[in-house]
């Protein structure tokens, strides 16, 4: 089954250590959800602000997860020091996107996704998917890996950080793009396709592709 899909809006971040102007105290009001934010929670409360989306149906992916607090929880058990209670409540992969919702008193479906390198288009059929019952979906793909230790793992680019995230719905009308498997140089491999169809959308009025479901 093939569905046409129109990007709305979109948004992109990144940095190669750690993205410094994500805007969190003006996003975020409340200094005690602020200070327990993960960094993949503040990139996405970024994101979704640059795409104007506050509530709706969210499908967001990260093929790696909340790295940043499970090897703290994993330092302080070597350690034998007493495991951060922040630290252990966002270690789960769906932590981004709730904190989302909290911050915007967000009630809609939330789908969290992991699928290597496969992440974003994987995300991007399931946004598909949802737009059965929503006229819009926020999709989002982020990245957050710097932590200590990172450079002996072997699939991380030279971005730590990477998010990206597009406001999609359904259109009749014909794709006007079609998305190759391009590596680029830098980009999480999670990111990888949902990257190609940012940039051709760069040079688009209307961006429309066609995604096998």
């Amino acid at each position: 089954m093939k569905v046409n899909i129109e990007i709305v809006k979109k948004a992109l971040i990144h940095h190669p250590l750690k993205i410094e102007n994500l805007n969190d105290k003006e996003l975020i009001k409340k200094m005690m959800i602020r200070r327990r934010l993960s960094r993949s929670s503040k990139i996405l409360i970024y994101l979704a602000n640059e795409c104007d989306f506050k509530t709706g149906s969210i499908i967001y992916g990260s093929a790696f997860g909340e790295l940043g607090d499970s090897v703290a929880i994993l330092e302080a058990i070597n350690s034998k020091q007493a495991v951060s209670p922040s630290a252990f409540q966002n270690s789960v992969y769906n932590t981004a996107p709730s904190y989302h919702s909290i911050v915007q008193g967000n009630t809609n479906e939330i789908l969290t996704l992991s699928s290597g390198d496969n992440t974003s288009y994987a995300v991007m059929q399931q946004g598909a998917l949802a737009l059965t019952n929503e006229a819009e979906v926020f999709v989002s793909v982020i990245e957050a890996m710097n932590f200590n230790g990172v450079d002996t793992l072997n699939k991380c680019g030279d971005e730590l950080e990477y998010g990206i995230a597009f406001v999609i719905k359904k259109t009749e009308d014909k794709a006007n793009i079609s998305v190759k498997k391009n590596s680029l140089k830098g980009v999480p491999n999670s990111l990888e396709w949902m990257k190609n169809l940012y940039d051709l959308c760069e040079d688009s009025e209307r961006c429309i592709v066609e995604l096998e479901l």
